[in-house]
């Protein structure tokens, strides 16, 4: 493997920063030993202060806030004694260990503690899943940083917890939106949606609309995403837009009521059948145009993909998961099936063909649908990207005889397909996903580390 202009002065300067990184880690941890030992003692009696928080604020001047995050994990992650003088482990023994090493930081622990606080508070969960919630996360933590490893907590939360918390029915409730306008006629606008389903139609609208127009767009993404979002009212303010139909509709309802019946009698209404008798019913599909001087548009639908076990579809229980990573209960699945246009990626059900061999070096939707799946975007170790911005890379080039298939095929986003072009990293794929080597001067042991979705999966 090529290292290309990365030479021993170069080497030497990385050894130092990673060495000098481990020592501040370790330094946290003795921190910690410290204040654990000083309320071991009772040193805060002695002093008069009320708790040893209090004494720290006082002694190493820090805020009430740092103060007590520091005594909590020392609670969790310092050795303790019993009442005896006899020696016992940390709560969380083995992030405590990693953490002592220095190859983990604060803010890997805030997540994990976070985590292990959730685990403690489920009823169901057997004790003995606990400890192994510690390691796994302390693993984890050794290969990400904090941003997938909090991705990989929230995924752990979901298989220990797969039902979760039902969707509150009067969520809707409790959105809100506030618009400021300043005198010199601007907007301000703050706005929170609670329902996952809801904010990912929003996030995907607005995503798309907001893509770069070409090589020579060079706005930033905040002002793409504000000019996107003025086009969505620009078109709903058109003359086939959601706000005029809805105007046209406001008018027709106020004609006079004649006392005749509009629905004719003896057929069933099939909106009020209900959805838990069925599974996710075919994708709607676009009736046929109508001729131009008849088209009218309705309000359009969204275009998403809900992930499902099979399973726990027919069961009405456990949750999907939509491109994002957030979860969708059974019902909320079946309702937005009914008014989207979805792509029902059912995992159990009869899947489309996805290997083409060396017919073709592009891909197909089917199998571009089942990387976005499986990689759930970027795969490379800690990127964040969503499959709508990364490209399908081939790990054995196909111009090299490597075929178009999910076994050599990857997602990575521009950044780190250049980065993989480079040679520094290795991709290899491991029981079908795949797993990313990195160069010796991030990694002395150059220890493989699973990408994407995988590293969710992978004890």
């Amino acid at each position: 493997m090529s290292e290309g202009g990365v030479g021993l002065v170069e080497r030497e300067a990385l050894d130092a920063a990673r060495a000098e990184q481990t020592a501040a880690h370790q330094a946290y941890y003795r921190r910690l030993e410290r204040i654990a030992h000083l309320d071991r003692l009772g040193v805060a009696h002695l002093t008069g202060d009320r708790s040893t928080a209090r004494l720290l604020q006082e002694n190493w001047r820090v805020d009430p806030a740092t103060a007590g995050r520091w005594c909590d994990e020392a609670e969790d992650l310092a050795p303790r004694m019993t009442l005896q003088g006899q020696p016992l482990p940390p709560r969380l023994p083995c992030t405590a260990t990693v953490l002592a090493s220095g190859e983990i930081s604060p803010e890997h622990v805030a997540i994990i503690r976070r985590t292990m606080t959730k685990i403690d508070r489920m009823e169901h969960v057997d004790p003995a899943e606990v400890p192994a919630a510690d390691a796994y996360l302390a693993k984890k933590a050794t290969l990400f940083p904090p941003a997938t490893l909090r991705r990989l907590a929230e995924a752990l939360l979901a298989r220990l917890d797969p039902d979760g918390a039902a969707p509150d029915e009067d969520a809707d409730l409790f959105d809100d939106l506030k618009m400021t306008s300043g005198q010199d006629g601007t907007l301000e606008m703050r706005i929170r949606i609670h329902d996952a389903v809801d904010a990912e139609s929003i996030r995907e609208g607005i995503q798309v609309l907001a893509t770069p127009t070409g090589a020579d767009d060079h706005r930033s993404l905040g002002n793409r995403q504000a000019c996107a979002f003025k086009e969505v009212f620009a078109d709903a303010l058109g003359p086939n837009g959601l706000v005029t139909d809805t105007r046209q509709n406001e008018a027709e309802d106020a004609e006079p009521d004649t006392g005749t019946d509009p629905e004719p009698a003896g057929e069933p209404d099939l909106e009020d059948a209900p959805l838990e008798d069925a599974l996710i019913p075919e994708p709607r599909r676009p009736e046929p145009a109508a001729p131009a001087a008849e088209t009218a548009r309705g309000p359009g639908r969204a275009l998403l993909t809900i992930t499902m076990d099979h399973r726990w579809l027919q069961l009405a229980t456990g949750h999907g998961t939509l491109d994002s990573g957030a979860l969708a209960d059974p019902a909320t699945v079946r309702r937005w099936a009914c008014d989207a246009d979805i792509v029902p990626l059912v995992l159990g059900s009869k899947s489309e063909p996805l290997d083409i061999g060396r017919r073709s070096r592009l891909i197909p939707d089917a199998m571009r649908r089942a990387l976005n799946f499986r990689d759930g975007g970027c795969a490379f170790p800690g990127c964040t990207r969503r499959p709508r911005r990364c490209h399908a890379h081939h790990i054995d080039h196909w111009g090299n005889g490597g075929p178009t298939s999910l076994d050599n095929l990857t997602l990575l986003c521009r950044h780190h397909h250049q980065v993989i072009h480079h040679g520094h990293w290795r991709i290899d794929m491991i029981d079908g996903l795949p797993w990313f080597t990195p160069p010796p001067w991030i990694d002395p042991d150059r220890q493989p580390r699973p990408g994407g979705r995988s590293a969710m999966v992978t004890a």
